[in-house]
């Protein structure tokens, strides 16, 4: 019996049956396996680590993208970071006020695969004439770009690993740098690493990092199925655009989300209330720095 063993933290681990693989191998980055699980549908797993499934995607990228994009009164021009499975786009282009979508992925043979393997999850997003994809590191590319960007999603591989090719992209000499290409008013989003007993070392270190290029950061998070557990997220933007986290602004974001037409699941009302809502001693523990 095939499987995939993932580390939950330093004591314990998860296993997930493989029932088939569907392609596996090594681009010029990284390690690629897209395999069927019984449970999850069609999943992708990186450098040995579950990225997404097909049953519980939309999840993660509901709450990767919408809270981002509903703290800003109008977001027009949006810049992705990573993202090749294509669901972060589709849920970017939700939003009908957004008129530009910049999407920076370095790995373009594994943006190949999943354009051809899971196709349906971007939901023709792939065509949109929004959208420029761009395969170069991101780094380089904020050397050159203009900017003006009205939100940023950070969806790249997991923070937790201090010694892995993408640490530099959680530090605080990348955020400030990137804090200059945006708007005013922008908002950014990422994704944080789990939010775990044993495993919240990688979250603190995004969120002390942020802290160092913006006013305010919010740490959220939802569960995840196919994670087994709480999966978090941080906020970051100017203090007139999120002075007190989503609390405050419950009805307005329920406004926009109306307006714009959504219909969400993780990151309804109530969900996202939740979301944000974190347990005292987990907060404190995030707060405690990297």
């Amino acid at each position: 019996m095939l499987e995939l063993r993932q580390d939950l933290n330093p004591s314990d681990q998860v296993r997930h049956e493989i029932e088939e693989v569907l392609a596996v191998g090594r681009t010029a980055w990284q390690h690629y396996l897209f395999f069927r699980s019984k449970v999850h549908g069609v999943c992708v797993a990186l450098d040995g680590d579950l990225q997404s499934c097909e049953a519980d995607e939309g999840l993660y990228h509901e709450a990767l993208v919408h809270p981002a994009m509903l703290a800003h009164p109008a977001p027009r021009r949006v810049l992705i970071m990573g993202g090749g499975e294509g669901a972060t786009l589709r849920e970017v282009l939700r939003h009908p006020s957004v008129s530009e979508v910049v999407m920076v992925d370095l790995d373009e043979e594994f943006v190949g695969l999943c354009r051809r393997l899971i196709p349906d999850w971007a939901e023709g997003a792939w065509d949109d004439p929004r959208l420029e994809l761009r395969h170069e590191d991101i780094v380089r590319y904020l050397e050159h770009t203009p900017g003006g960007f009205d939100v940023v999603v950070g969806d790249l591989i997991d923070a937790s690993d201090a010694e892995s090719p993408a640490s530099g992209l959680y530090a605080p000499e990348f955020y400030r740098r990137l804090a200059a290409a945006l708007a005013p008013g922008a908002v950014l989003a990422t994704q944080a690493g789990p939010l775990a007993p044993g495993a919240i070392r990688g979250h603190r270190r995004v969120r002390a990092s942020l802290a160092q290029a913006f006013s305010r950061v919010h740490s959220y998070g939802i569960y995840v199925p196919s994670f087994t557990g709480l999966w978090g997220y941080v906020l970051a933007g100017a203090a007139d655009l999120i002075p007190g986290g989503y609390a405050e602004h419950r009805a307005l974001f329920e406004l926009r989300a109306r307006e714009r037409g959504l219909d969400l699941e993780a990151t309804g009302p109530e969900a996202l209330a939740a979301a944000f809502a974190l347990p005292r001693r987990l907060t404190a523990a995030l707060e405690g720095g990297a």
